[in-house]
């Protein structure tokens, strides 16, 4: 495998921009129903985002450097978001949402605290994941207990949270080390 350089440490480039755009692409499917492609479109570029975040782009070692439980934890945050996409358009049983549901609040709140803890990411990069990984954990815990009805905008609120989570990735410090 080859070494990290400047040119291959680009999971802020690439995960960055990920997460940036299925933010968009989230915040698009809330305002315009009638495209209902836009959300699992949406969910699975995040999900791809994560798995970039995680593992970085040849050779590079991601936001959580060589961290294994790091890596995992983003991707099985991945996982429930590609659970959901796949539920949006094919009938799963019931069970894969809560699946998924677990997935996305283990998942989140495990890899925002990995790579908080690694210090790969500066500044507002490195803790800005707990952000929407608690407001998705939130979220998520409406397929796990039929009691927790939330509104409809806190699926935008979190929309929003990725996309200003890909941006900061985006626009953080690219040096190495």
């Amino acid at each position: 495998m080859a070494g990290v350089s400047a040119r291959t440490a680009n999971w802020r480039l690439f995960g960055g921009s990920a997460l940036l755009i299925a933010g968009v692409l989230l915040v698009l499917a809330y305002f315009a129903s009638t495209l209902s492609f836009l959300t699992p479109l949406g969910y699975l570029v995040l999900a791809a985002g994560l798995v970039i975040v995680a593992f970085g782009q040849t050779g590079g070692n991601g936001a959580v450097g060589k961290d294994t439980l790091g890596r995992v934890a983003l991707v099985v945050y991945a996982a429930g978001w590609v659970i959901l996409a796949i539920a949006a358009l094919v009938a799963l049983p019931a069970g894969a949402r809560v699946i998924a549901g677990l997935f996305i609040i283990v998942g989140g709140l495990v890899s925002a605290w990995a790579i908080y803890r690694s210090g790969i990411a500066k500044g507002a990069a490195r803790w800005i994941l707990f952000l929407p990984a608690v407001v998705g954990a939130i979220w998520a815990l409406s397929f796990i207990t039929a009691s927790l009805a939330l509104p409809a905008w806190f699926a935008l609120i979190l929309a929003i949270l990725f996309a200003v989570a890909g941006a900061l990735y985006l626009l953080n410090d690219r040096k190495l080390g």
